[in-house]
């Protein structure tokens, strides 16, 4: 499982630099644009839209890289299997909140997914709403990761960092 975790971060990862980088460009195209005042008007949808992406994308490799929500003031007073307790306790707590989110991600997505971009609309806000199902979803593969990996390591007697 650790091995597709990290296949799907590296995935994300390169996902998530084109999203930000479409952003930064974007951005620029709408700067200049300004300065020649001539309008660019498409840059505002697609500079908010892959800024959500990456946002989004960014979210689950850091619930991957264990650099999301946690206790850290409980957690950095704890030892062996009582630190390696907590931090089944924080991914439980995660779990019910990512799989509410990729379940009503997917909801809203089917929702929304005719609605068009404001600014082109032969884009549909699908494409955008899809980013809170994928999320939800990876991030919950994730969590899942790190629950048997806790587990294993509590049976073991060790502690996860």
């Amino acid at each position: 499982m650790r091995s597709l975790a990290n296949a799907l971060e590296k995935i994300q990862t390169i996902a998530g630099a084109i999203a930000i980088s479409i952003f930064l460009i974007t951005v620029i195209i709408q700067i200049a644009a300004r300065f020649l005042k001539v309008p660019v008007m498409w840059a505002q949808d697609v500079s908010v839209y892959s800024f959500i992406w990456a946002v989004f994308l960014g979210a689950a490799i850091a619930v991957n890289g264990h650099q999301h929500f946690a206790f850290d003031s409980l957690r950095d007073h704890l030892k062996g299997r009582w630190k390696t307790a907590h931090g089944i306790l924080i991914v439980v707590l995660m779990l019910i909140f990512t799989i509410a989110m990729s379940k009503y991600g997917i909801d809203v997505t089917k929702r929304f997914w005719n609605y068009q971009w404001v600014n082109i609309p032969s884009f549909k806000m699908g494409y955008v709403w899809i980013a809170l199902p994928i999320t939800g979803i990876t991030m919950t593969f994730y969590l899942i990761t790190h629950l048997f990996e806790s587990i294993y390591s509590l049976i073991k007697g060790g502690e996860v960092s």
